[in-house]
């Protein structure tokens, strides 16, 4: 007997109108998917952040605890003197306590850190000073020359860091040529900047309320300020100390990088590309998240000036806080001995 076959159509796969609406509802999960992928991949950037300013906090401590002072952000020395002025910053002098030795043995402390002698150490870049949510950071530029002079030809590089040590609610350009040299250094209040010799004992403020490390964000700026800005083996300035003296995340609020006079505040600004806030490391060897909504001192937007805090009023080039003058939270946990009490729940 002959099988009668079907004349029916055999669906050979989805029909457009059915792919269309697959594809749509693919779309819908992967946009509603996302943002939680992206949540989930700053955590553990964040994360990695946290550990890294974590082992710095920690190879500080031991660093104190074999020279019975934190690190200091280098010496300067007088112009007259060759070489360069200024010295290696706070994280060469760590480096035997970050597990370095190598690097901190090809060092050459007969000179400064700007002479060819360095060059080679200027490109060596350490994953511990590179915060995941900034790769630019970790990019390893051109080493500028010019800052290297006697350097030997070769293809030298220069890495840079996203932490830096806190000189402070302000910071001082601080140099031995200056005329009020001792004044002014008196007058940081942090407790790593140029020629410090921070002993634990003197964080009279308490190790649980004054800040050690914090971030800075190198991907803010364009291509010619990240070559300039946060060279990891520098003590100048502008490289690997900071100050609490602009509110957290500044070029959200107040500084701008179109504005000349802003760049080097905002390098040496508290700032991150975490959401809301920056992960700073204190001085007993904690990390806490410090939220970009916490307490700054008023700022005149016409001078970007902190109002009741005048720079150099009395000549000797020097910031001082005017009595009655509003001291923001920020400004209290950046000093060492302020001697006002800060609530832990109000950073």
């Amino acid at each position: 007997m002959r099988r009668i076959r079907s004349r029916e159509p055999v669906r050979a796969g989805f029909t457009l109108i059915e792919l269309l609406v697959v594809i749509a509802i693919i779309a819908v999960l992967i946009a509603l998917l996302l943002p939680a992928v992206q949540a989930a991949r700053e955590a553990a950037r964040r994360g990695q952040c946290s550990n890294n300013l974590r082992q710095l906090a920690l190879a500080a401590l031991n660093y104190e605890s074999t020279h019975q002072t934190l690190p200091p952000a280098g010496f300067t020395r007088p112009s007259t003197w060759p070489g360069s002025t200024w010295n290696f910053g706070p994280f060469v002098s760590m480096l035997p306590f970050l597990e370095q030795p190598a690097v901190f043995n090809a060092v050459n402390f007969d000179w400064n850190v700007f002479a060819g002698a360095n060059v080679t150490i200027a490109g060596i870049g350490l994953s511990v000073l590179w915060c995941p949510s900034d790769p630019s950071v970790s990019v390893l530029s051109p080493a500028n020359l010019a800052n290297y002079p006697g350097a030997p030809p070769g293809d030298w590089k220069q890495a840079r860091s996203s932490y830096a040590g806190i000189v402070g609610a302000w910071s001082l350009r601080l140099n031995v040529d200056n005329p009020t040299f001792a004044l002014r250094k008196a007058n940081l209040t942090g407790v790593i900047y140029a020629h410090s010799s921070t002993r634990l004992a003197e964080i009279t403020d308490g190790t649980s309320n004054t800040l050690l490390f914090g971030e800075h964000l190198h991907g803010l700026f364009d291509p010619p300020g990240q070559l300039q800005y946060h060279a990891w083996n520098s003590g100048f300035w502008t490289d690997t100390v900071m100050a609490g003296y602009y509110p957290v995340n500044g070029s959200r609020k107040l500084l701008s990088l179109d504005d000349p006079g802003d760049r080097d505040y905002l390098a040496m600004n508290l700032a991150s590309n975490h959401p809301g806030g920056v992960d700073v490391a204190l001085c007993d060897g904690s990390v806490r998240f410090l939220k970009d909504s916490v307490d700054c001192w008023p700022i005149d937007p016409a001078t970007n000036v902190a109002i009741g805090v005048p720079f150099n009023s009395d000549g000797t080039a020097r910031v001082m806080i005017s009595p009655g003058a509003k001291v923001g939270v920020l400004q209290k946990i950046c000093t060492r001995n302020l001697g006002d009490t800060v609530s832990a729940d109000s950073f």
